[in-house]
């Protein structure tokens, strides 16, 4: 499959096709729909514009595309997968389909049409405007790349295109998509301006990532001279009024963004501190919904340290651990008296965190361990993150974490283990 030559959509609908266990993978969950689309779409790395694994597809195929080319299969799959969720099929047929519908959503929407080159348009199959429409998607314009000395976050705002997709197919708006789009793009690069005058301070890179978002946003002349005029205003999130984003997926992304703009030196100070639990706030977001995305950025760059554009060396790698740590010792510190009473109803998931604690658990243990704390979620939401991919990566964190937090629990259940004999257990 080559994204970049004619017809790689067809390809990729065969790939699929012949992959028939890869087709129902979504069978349901407690998760809303909006965080199950997260759930699968996070881990990809799309969102921060550096991509590292496909959602349907083998990722073998990763190392042989280029950038763009992996961006354009993954904003197709992120397509794939909204329609999934919404429809419920996956088959031939139904694929086929979902490709005429995108086709729709982009004309009809007027974000992006299919580009009018020596073909006659009119006899271009959906397939074909859909392959037009994603290269002109995926365009990063050679001045970006030339003067920004960023990489990462590059077509991160293609992570838009799906929020506005499930817009269309629910058809919950009330004014035109673009026009919509266009002020939500105004306020995400607000969100960055306010940010970058979180400490007081606008730095080089902070300074980079408002013009990488304010040339891919493709606003109207009068709106970008409105942005650039905020970011040197010394804005803060007083300034910021939210009326376009009631979506839960919208809400997190803005504020992951907003923690990739201040996070370049990978610690945060007490204005930006403050800035993220007022952006929280003002998006209507609860408390923890900070510490969780704070949690899957540290996690994505964690579970990619070899390819990270994040880290810049073993020292950025310790840092991130190590506040990671913090974090979840926060959180679960929040919900000690909950852990504490789940645990106690959890005696197999007792034994093998103890268990780990002096002995490598198996992979069957590990997997065993990260569904038993995912099914706490229900009472402590933050443990839903290990239902991510990649969210394994801070499992051995955490598990070190519980047993200091809550050792009575520990305590009262080291008699019980459920197969093992007590010797192992010292």
């Amino acid at each position: 499959m080559n994204p970049s030559s004619k017809g790689w959509i067809k390809k990729y609908i065969s790939l699929l096709d012949e992959d028939k266990q890869e087709l129902n993978r979504f069978p349901g969950s407690f998760m809303s729909t909006e965080e199950l689309i997260y759930s699968y779409f996070q881990p990809t790395g799309l969102i921060y514009g550096f991509p590292r694994e496909f959602i349907f597809i083998d990722n073998a195929y990763i190392s042989s595309l280029t950038p763009p080319e992996s961006f354009k299969v993954l904003l197709l799959e992120g397509l794939l997968l909204v329609d999934h969720i919404k429809e419920g099929k996956f088959d031939l047929n139904s694929l086929e389909k979902s490709i005429s519908r995108f086709v729709e959503f982009y004309e009809k929407s007027n974000i992006e049409k299919a580009k009018k080159g020596w073909l006659d348009f009119s006899k271009l199959n959906d397939f074909d405007k859909l392959e037009s429409i994603i290269d002109k998607r995926v365009e990063v314009k050679n001045f970006i790349s030339n003067k920004l000395a960023l990489n990462y976050l590059y077509n991160s705002l293609l992570f838009h295109d799906l929020i506005l997709y499930q817009d269309f197919k629910d058809e919950s708006f009330t004014i035109n998509l673009a026009e919509k789009r266009a002020e939500i793009m105004l306020d995400i690069v607000k969100v960055i301006a306010c940010a970058a005058n979180s400490d007081g301070v606008v730095t080089e890179e902070e300074r980079s990532i408002f013009k990488l978002f304010l040339a891919s946003a493709n606003l109207i002349s009068y709106k970008k001279d409105l942005a650039e005029t905020f970011l040197d205003g010394s804005p803060n999130v007083n300034d910021l009024n939210f009326e376009f984003e009631s979506s839960w997926l919208l809400k997190r992304y803005i504020l992951e963004i907003a923690i990739l703009t201040i996070w370049t030196d990978k610690e945060l100070n007490k204005g930006e501190k403050q800035f993220l639990i007022n952006l929280t706030e003002k998006l209507g977001l609860s408390k923890s919904e900070k510490d969780k995305a704070f949690l899957a950025i540290q996690s994505f760059v964690l579970s990619n340290d070899n390819h990270s554009p994040f880290l810049s060396g073993k020292n950025d790698f310790e840092l991130i651990l190590s506040n990671t740590a913090k974090r979840w010792t926060k959180i679960l510190s929040r919900n000690k008296v909950k852990l504490a009473n789940e645990l106690k109803e959890s005696k197999e998931l007792v034994y093998l965190i103890t268990k780990s604690t002096h002995k490598e658990l198996s992979k069957e243990e590990k997997e065993k361990v990260k569904h038993q704390l995912a099914d706490l979620g229900k009472s402590i939401p933050a443990l839903t993150l290990f239902m991510l991919p990649g969210g394994a990566i801070i499992l051995p964190l955490v598990l070190k974490i519980i047993p200091n937090l809550v050792p009575s629990a520990f305590r009262e259940n080291q008699v019980d283990e459920p197969t093992t004999p007590t010797k192992e257990i010292e």
